[in-house]
């Protein structure tokens, strides 16, 4: 039987492994997967250290980065930073340390499956994480999607329950930590904070509450959380010393958003939300691997799921108490969906990495209140179109190396820049300089020279006029319909100004065939 206990969950982790690992090459580096571990490779190599806004700790004589972006924290930065230190700097590497996060990850679901139930929910909440397309896929790139805040939230509520249930005020220090460290891996864990908290009260209600103002009146227990706290979050307070960045970037978009967003738009932005949070159950989002694939059923599931979670089916059920713990994953997916509408970037989907484990407890703490025999057919068959849906993108993404932003092509272009020599080409729009970085080991470091605004200002051109006296210098764009920030024309009427001609040197393709990248140089007058 103990055999059994180690074993089953094992098997599960295997399942992972095998559907995770596979090609960990394809698709190729994304942008805001590379751009995270730079630091970590410049650390690594003895080269000078990009920090966002220069913001860092100087130890002996060297800059450590502590923020990506302003609301992002460089955890996978130095989480990174042990794998390419023992297996060399390269994609490999970069993507076996989210793999062993989502290992934690898995772990996590399991023992809070157990927690809120009983040994049978943690396991078949296990097994439908580990093969469901939008862990399995996003774990693979985990970085991109920042899914280092799933099981810090995982591991969140597993000591806030633990507390909740007498178990000792250390869970409830250990969850200030988590909390702060939440919020420093990426702000938007803000989200989970309040939708636990807001859990906990709902659930527990008048009970809840007296037994937080009971707690609050110990002056040495406050100040205890607040230094557990302060030890997750304190370099995300000491960038806003050293930049007011977050601050500045909360302040900016907070009614309406860089990318667009109109947070004063709630229902409108609720929908497109509920539409995101729809592909992320059915993992139908990853067209950009080469398809979209989806498990039609899984919704439907969930669905079913909330209903028999609420019914009471057996004479075992623990009354109030267990209903609450049945609830608690179902609650939290809500609000953390109703925050979502308000958001300082887009209403991306990758936002919801922070809630994937909750999808599969959800499903299960349900499910498996019915006969064991018509659950366990039920999640199997669950399970099993998931898989399917796995497969699919692997077979799609082995014959397309992916699309745009995550296309292999991106290797093509890191390979063409070493042979032509060219340590700082001109990257003329985003998405190009750190998957080159990394690839080439910062052999090649493009410079930015477009500027982050929507259009082109007039300071653009006086930027990149000077580099046409370089005959060799080498100018990246995207095509046309990959384009993010548009500079081409600018780029055009630059050239002409200056008497010159811009001459198309080299295009790299997709393996569909599809322009991707254009090489151009700038030659004398016709």
């Amino acid at each position: 039987m103990k055999n059994c206990r180690i074993l089953a969950p094992l098997g599960a982790l295997l399942i992972f492994l095998k559907l995770a690992a596979h090609q960990l090459h394809l698709p190729g580096p994304h942008y805001d997967e590379a751009v995270e571990i730079i630091p970590a490779m410049q650390l690594l190599l003895g080269q000078p250290v990009e920090a966002f806004r220069g913001a860092g700790i100087w130890l002996g004589g060297r800059l450590f980065p502590i923020m990506v972006v302003d609301y992002i924290g460089a955890l996978n930065t130095y989480l990174t930073l042990p794998l390419f230190a023992a297996l060399d700097v390269s994609v490999f590497a970069m993507r076996l340390m989210p793999i062993f996060v989502a290992l934690v990850t898995l772990t996590l679901t399991y023992r809070l499956g157990r927690e809120l139930a009983d040994e049978r929910v943690a396991l078949a909440a296990l097994y439908l994480l580990a093969v469901n397309p939008s862990f399995v896929f996003w774990s693979r790139q985990g970085i991109f999607v920042t899914s280092i805040t799933a099981p810090i939230l995982l591991a969140l509520v597993l000591c806030w329950l633990r507390w909740h249930q007498g178990r000792g005020n250390r869970y409830l220090y250990a969850a200030a930590f988590l909390g702060g460290l939440g919020l420093y891996a990426k702000f938007l864990f803000l989200w989970g904070i309040v939708a636990l908290g807001a859990s906990h009260l709902l659930l527990t209600r008048r009970e809840g509450l007296l037994r937080l103002a009971r707690e609050m009146r110990q002056p040495w227990l406050l100040l205890t959380l607040f230094l557990c706290f302060l030890a997750g979050i304190w370099p995300l307070i000491l960038f806003n010393i050293q930049t007011g960045g977050t601050i500045a970037t909360f302040m900016g978009n907070a009614l309406s958003s860089y990318y667009g967003v109109n947070n004063l738009a709630f229902w409108a932005n609720l929908r497109a939300r509920l539409e995101g949070f729809t592909a992320l159950v059915e993992g139908s989002h990853f067209w950009y691997l080469g398809g979209a694939f989806a498990n039609r059923l899984y919704p439907l599931y969930l669905a079913a799921s909330l209903v028999l979670a609420v019914i009471p089916r057996r004479r075992t059920d623990k009354g109030t108490a267990s209903l609450s713990l049945r609830l608690l994953p179902f609650l939290m997916l809500a609000l953390v969906i109703l925050q979502s509408c308000f958001t300082i970037s887009a209403l991306w989907i990758t936002h919801y990495a922070l809630i994937v484990p909750l999808i599969p407890l959800a499903v299960a703490v349900g499910w498996m209140r019915w006969d064991k025999r018509v659950a366990a057919m039920a999640l199997l068959l669950l399970g099993a179109f998931d898989v399917n849906v796995d497969l699919h993108y692997h077979i799609a993404l082995a014959h397309t190396g992916g699309h745009s932003a995550h296309s292999d092509a991106i290797y093509d272009l890191s390979g063409y820049l070493l042979i032509a020599n060219q340590r700082q080409p001109l990257a003329m729009d985003w998405g190009i300089k750190a998957p080159v970085q990394l690839l080439t080991k910062g052999r090649i470091n493009p410079l930015e020279v477009f500027g982050y605004e929507w259009e082109a200002d007039e300071a653009f051109k006086e930027r990149i006029k000077p580099f046409f006296s370089d005959p060799a210098k080498l100018y990246i764009f995207r095509s046309p319909e990959d384009a993010v920030f548009k500079r081409w024309e600018a780029f055009q009427e630059a050239v002409e100004e200056e008497g010159k001609k811009a001459v198309l040197k080299a295009t790299i393709r997709e393996r569909s065939g599809r322009p991707l990248f254009l090489v151009y140089e700038v030659k004398g007058g016709p």
